[in-house]
């Protein structure tokens, strides 16, 4: 089943986010990358989570800030509205060091 895994990537220039799903999300970390002169990093993965992209997406409602390569992408102040469950699933890196996109 294509998309099995839920994901969120983050940009270091602006700190917006992707939510997506994905059977790989390093892949797609990787094809993004390609097409950003900006670091992006992984910050959450979440196995057999890929059906939960459009409730996270319906919690960040009201937070969209561009359409870039067919997907939607939040501002990070949305990420306080994704669900608890789904957060659980965030890289231990990240929840030490939230702001490290603000850290050039």
């Amino acid at each position: 089943m294509a998309g099995r895994h839920l994901y969120i990537i983050q940009s270091r220039s602006t700190g917006s986010v992707k939510v997506g799903r994905s059977d790989d999300p390093e892949r797609r970390l990787h094809q993004l990358q390609t097409g950003s002169p900006h670091e992006l990093r992984l910050i959450l993965t979440m196995p057999d989570g890929g059906h939960r992209e459009p409730h996270v997406h319906a919690h960040m409602r009201g937070y969209e800030t561009r359409h870039v390569n067919g997907g939607e992408w939040f501002y990070e102040s949305g990420l306080g509205d994704v669900p608890e469950d789904v957060w659980a699933h965030a890289k231990p890196w990240y929840l030490e060091d939230p702001d490290w996109w603000q850290r050039k």
